[in-house]
């Protein structure tokens, strides 16, 4: 007799659990039986039961002892941090290692990882961490592991800084900025890997230097990697238009937008079944989207993340107090402690004689509020009875199909110059005065009128007015033959005589009310200007002989304040604006020693010629300039975009700060509930102009940015970031909590490494959970890209945290106890996998749009048949973006049903046409966290 059986040999299977076992009792079934048996025992595969298998299985979760949520936590980290870990194979050169804090080697074996693997990745850090020397070195160990060169794409002011670190550490590469590219790149050479630097330039994919970028990069297969501290601006289109570089529209994310598909059931639709596509991302407003789309590609670091990576120690204050405090140390011994935010507000009054005070009453704004601004909006004075030549047709289409009508951002300049200065806000009522009369005069003779060019830069970029050029001075034909003159031969004009009477009535109308109110204004005299009063007061008695950084948003202000406190007396004072032939070197002179290169010697001061000890500047030097030889900043005006004061304090408070504060100033006029006020204002006067026109720069009134505001004032500066997505990315929070762990607890670590997938724990609920539930942490192989997926219940079905929640939700002390498992933990578990969590489709969804259309004309014609396998495809399967396209255009050209036909056969054939049926993933458990309920 023999017995076959399915139960294991514990106490369990042998005792209790209900098993599948059979008696054999056929003497020829028992002995083929024994004989089966027995050749498996025998198999010089088969292992003895020994105390290494005994162990795989004591490691494993058919264990019945848990591990404890603290390992599940490390197992947890240890797998989020493995771009950290992989990057552990690239070796950096000696002399930049040398060079290198821990939290920036960190990084750079991240982003090494990250860019070979996955075509491009972003460094984030907050102001002042030091992205350039990060991104060098990231350069030099692709360089030397993969044979990279290296194309830096900048903004202008970069340019020499760029190629003063290129040529120091012999990277094989070319700096070009971003004004060039559109110029240079079509006829560049390959390099493999592209750094966009301040890369939120690139954050509007319509422009011309976006578009050169972007074919540079397609065309030559190159790399990419991005650095920007302010990677959001106004809305997650900005981010997705810069991994859009490295990321095509039809490329498998491996995850989907689920909480915007949750809220928007036709979003599938919508972008025709593509949900695991950033086209897809493109269409959700979910900040939890984001997240967990950004952490497969954003490194990003803040000073509170650093401080918990730095050492401490006690220092000993002037009263005799002892406090523990944070330092980073340099290869040279050299120690780095973050100073401490010290924020002032200086308010002025308004003299008796101050015409600033008449700019701001209910007369002024009311008075800029109606200007009618007509010559930003000619198209509609345009008399279709008049004759036209073909130019000015041709011009006033242009008008009405573009930029044209800009008078909501002219409107917008005026009172943003308003609120930063009375000197630049009579120059810019001046300015608009003279063209009117220009325009006039041109009326009037029957002369022709330019008609400008208002580019991204003139709407985007607060330094500048949108009237420029032409003298203030002289008669008005004067004026017009010398605007003709000096005007670029591309410059578009039309006749006077197209126009409707309204246009000369208009421009009258508003000559005349800028006139009064300038007449309101008198003259301006810096002298009886009590804010520029407040600054040299400041200057004088609080920092004498101590270098100052100013900074405004206009240049007309900036070379008022810098000429003005000359006349005052101040010493060493220069000016930066978007007008200076090199900024760079300017900050240099005013900050000589933190401009030397990182190899340099420290210990030795710089000398230059011509120093600088006040250096005024428009926010030309609030991005990548490295200006800590100073530590006092002067706002001379609020910046109407919160972040500039954040990006501006950052030019000073950075790593290598010798001083223990930093000191930032705001002069306004009395207190924030006033200038707050102004805003509102200003708002309520725009009307829906505020949001139609206000570009990238955000009104007062909200609450954040009231705080912001009111803390400054207050004397009180958050500790770390103010922007609003001061997280730390997950990679290396997992990183930091695993290493700490292999520093601290090596013994668990080391179990922590046995442990098997699918292992599992249990805790009991937090104070601050409000329920229980479960977690689980999976791994997705997907096209051989490694993917993290997590999910907690009681969430909403089909919503995933992103990384950084489901690492708090799994956070876990080495003394927190182990909770008796739930039982109905792999019943959840189970759930999860066959529910909400198994693998995403593409879904073909129903035939519309441009795919409907081309199925429709060809479907069932003797053409159709001739492409037959493409519109089998076609009605199954999603377009590509490029195939959108294409497809458009040919319906736009009217193409007949043979040339569709071809079409649609050569997109097939190049495997264009349609997103291919996704492979099957492999979903595997890493682990699982039960949370019992309080």
């Amino acid at each position: 007799m023999g017995y076959v059986g399915s139960s294991n040999l514990t106490g369990a299977g042998l005792n209790r659990n209900l098993e599948l076992n059979i008696d054999v009792q056929d003497s020829d079934a028992t002995q083929k039986l024994a004989a089966w048996f027995q050749e498996r025992w025998e198999d010089r595969f088969s292992l003895d039961i020994t105390a290494e298998i005994i162990d795989l299985i004591a490691n494993s979760w058919a264990d019945e002892d848990q591990p404890t949520p603290f390992e599940v936590y490390l197992k947890v980290c240890h797998s989020l941090s493995q771009d950290a870990r992989d990057g552990m194979g690239y070796v950096l050169p000696k002399s930049m290692s040398d060079l290198l804090l821990d939290y920036q080697e960190s990084a750079v074996r991240t982003l090494s990882r990250r860019i070979v693997r996955r075509g491009g990745t972003m460094l984030g850090d907050v102001v002042g961490l030091g992205k350039t020397l990060t991104a060098v070195a990231t350069a030099l160990m692709l360089q030397a592991a993969e044979d990279y060169s290296t194309l830096v794409l900048c903004p202008k002011n970069l340019q020499p800084m760029w190629e003063k670190h290129i040529e120091e550490y012999d990277i094989n590469g070319r700096v070009v900025p971003y004004s060039m590219a559109d110029k240079v790149l079509p006829e560049l050479k390959r390099f493999n890997l592209v750094i966009c630097d301040e890369s939120h330039n690139l954050r509007n994919n319509s422009t011309i230097a976006y578009d050169a970028i972007h074919q540079y990069i397609r065309t030559n297969s190159s790399k990419v990697l991005l650095l920007t501290a302010t990677p959001y601006n106004l809305a997650f289109t900005d981010v997705a238009n810069q991994i859009g570089l490295y990321i095509d529209e039809d490329d498998d994310l491996g995850i989907v937008p689920t909480e915007a598909l949750h809220n928007d059931p036709n979003l599938m639709a919508r972008v025709d079944g593509k949900i695991n596509t950033l086209t897809a991302f493109r269409k959700s407003e979910e900040p939890e989207d984001w997240k967990r789309l950004m952490s497969d590609h954003l490194v990003r670091r803040t000073r509170s993340f650093i401080k918990r990576t730095a050492k401490k120690e006690l220092v000993t204050g002037p009263d005799g107090t002892t406090t523990e405090r944070e330092y980073l140390q340099f290869a040279n011994g050299q120690k780095f402690h973050f100073p401490t935010r010290v924020s002032t507000p200086v308010s002025h009054q308004f003299a008796a004689d101050d015409p600033a005070a008449l700019m701001e009453d209910e007369t002024t704004l009311d008075a800029v509020r109606d200007l009618l601004l007509p010559r930003y909006r000619l198209a509609d004075y345009d008399n279709p009875k008049a004759p036209h030549t073909d130019e000015d047709t041709k011009n006033l289409d242009d008008i009405r199909s573009g930029r044209g009508n800009v008078s909501g951002f002219v409107r917008i300049g005026l009172f943003k110059r308003l609120s930063s200065s009375g000197y630049s806000f009579i120059l810019s009522l001046q300015r608009q005065r003279a063209r009117n009369e220009l325009f006039i005069h041109a009326i009037d003779h029957k002369l022709r009128i330019p008609l400008g060019s208002f580019t991204d830069k003139q709407i985007n970029v607060t330094d500048e007015d949108i009237e420029t050029d032409g003298s203030l001075h002289g008669s008005a034909e004067t004026r017009y033959k010398s605007l003709a003159e000096s005007l670029p031969a591309k410059t578009k004009w039309v006749n006077t005589t197209v126009f409707k009477p309204t246009l000369r009535h208009d421009l009258v109308k508003d000559t005349e009310t800028i006139t009064s109110l300038l007449e309101r204004f008198g003259d301006w005299d810096s002298t009886r200007d009590s804010k520029i009063n407040a600054l040299v007061d400041l200057l004088t008695n609080d920092h004498p002989g101590e270098k100052v950084l100013v900074f405004t948003e206009y240049g007309d202000t900036a070379d008022y304040v810098a000429h003005a406190l000359t006349e005052a007396g101040i010493a060493n004072v220069a000016l930066a604006t978007g007008d200076t032939d090199n900024p760079a070197e300017v900050a240099r002179r005013f900050s000589p020693n933190s401009n030397r290169l990182p190899s340099e010697d420290q210990s030795v001061s710089v000398e230059v010629e011509r120093p600088v000890d006040v250096l005024v500047a428009t926010d030309v030097l609030s991005e990548g300039q490295n200006l800590q030889d100073s530590h006092i900043i002067v706002n001379y005006d609020l910046p109407w975009a919160i972040i500039r004061i954040i990006q501006r304090a950052g030019r000073v408070d950075r790593i290598g700060q010798k001083s223990d504060t930093v000191n930032l100033y705001l002069i306004t006029h009395e207190n924030i509930e006033e200038q707050i006020r102004l805003r509102q204002r200003i708002k309520e006067r725009l009307g829906a102009a505020a949001e139609a026109f206000g570009s990238d720069e955000k009104f007062f009134g909200g609450d954040k940015e009231i705080k912001i505001l009111d803390d400054l004032y207050k004397g009180r500066v958050t500790e770390d970031d103010s922007d609003d997505e001061a997280e730390v990315d997950s990679v290396s929070e997992a990183w930091l909590v695993w290493s700490n762990a292999l520093d601290k607890h090596p013994q668990i670590t080391a179990r922590v490494l046995r442990l098997q997938d699918m292992i599992h724990s249990t805790r009991d609920q937090y104070m601050n959970e409000s329920h229980g539930g479960d977690l689980l942490h999976l791994h997705r192989l997907r096209r051989r890209r490694l993917r993290h997926r997590h999910h907690h219940r009681p969430r909403r079905p089909g919503a995933d945290p992103h990384p950084l929640e489901a690492l708090r939700i799994f956070r876990a002390e080495p003394t927190t106890p182990t909770a008796p498992l739930r039982p109905d933990h792999f019943d959840r578990e189970t759930a999860l996998v066959q529910g909400p969590l198994k693998t995403e489709t593409i879904a073909a969804g129903n035939l519309k749009g441009v795919r409907k259309w081309a199925w429709q004309r060809l479907g069932g014609t003797v053409f159709g048949e001739k492409a037959s396998a493409a519109l089998d495809a076609l009605h199954t399967r999603p377009l590509t973006e490029h195939a959108n396209m294409r497809l458009s255009q040919a319906r736009r050209n009217k193409y007949s049903l043979d040339d569709l036909a071809d079409l649609i056969n050569q997109l097939h054939d190049e495997d264009r046409l349609v997103i291919g049926a996704t492979d099957t993933d492999t979903i595997k458990i890493v682990c699982s966290l039960g949370v019992t309920s309080s």
